[in-house]
């Protein structure tokens, strides 16, 4: 699936040329192994198979697609801020008078940066997609792990150990108890390996 053509028809009414030409150029970068096209099509995925998305209007449907492509859209990880630079990303492309699509796609962009599960239905649902990953298994998470740490080459082996047990810990209690078992066992493979 190429999502971009796939949900042309969605982007399009909202976004200038410039953003519909970048797009897919920006989630092609070279350092992004698990950032990139295949994390965006599993949040649409994620987001379209939600209990609640049949559920949505219009306007919440398209909110969620547009947060889903924009999320990610400024992806460096040696910078601390990418979620933000995503939002005014997002906010410098937007081309029509919608300050509601807008205060709501930026307020679904802003629940992926924490480790905290929100409460609002769409908040939910965002949230939910971006941190699918954590329920699909063990397999899945080594896998992710595996992707996350090629795009850290500039960072030690024992700096990164640190700072990914620190976000592998902050993730317990929030996805159940057969996550938790999981993250355990990922817990163990990142102290052995880094």
């Amino acid at each position: 699936m190429n999502p971009f053509k796939t949900f042309d028809n969605i982007l399009k009414p909202y976004l200038t040329d410039k953003a519909l030409k970048e797009l897919p150029i920006r989630w092609s970068e070279n350092h992004r192994y698990y950032h990139n096209t295949g994390h965006l099509i599993q949040i649409i995925h994620d987001i379209e198979t939600n209990m609640w998305f049949r559920e949505l209007n219009a306007h919440e449907k398209r909110a969620l697609l547009l947060a889903a492509f924009f999320h990610d859209v400024i992806y460096d990880p040696k910078a601390k801020d990418n979620e933000d630079q995503s939002i005014n990303y997002f906010k410098n492309s937007f081309k029509i008078n919608d300050p509601k699509m807008i205060k709501t796609v930026c307020d679904l962009i802003e629940v992926t940066k924490h480790r905290k599960r929100p409460f609002g239905k769409l908040q939910r649902i965002m949230w939910d997609a971006d941190n699918s990953g954590f329920k699909k298994g063990y397999d899945v998470l080594l896998n992710n792990e595996k992707l996350i740490r090629k795009e850290y080459p500039f960072v030690s082996n024992k700096k990164y150990k640190e700072g990914r047990l620190e976000f592998l810990e902050s993730c317990k209690g929030l996805f159940g108890e057969l996550a938790d078992k999981n993250l355990d066992k990922l817990i163990k493979f990142v102290e052995k390996t880094y």
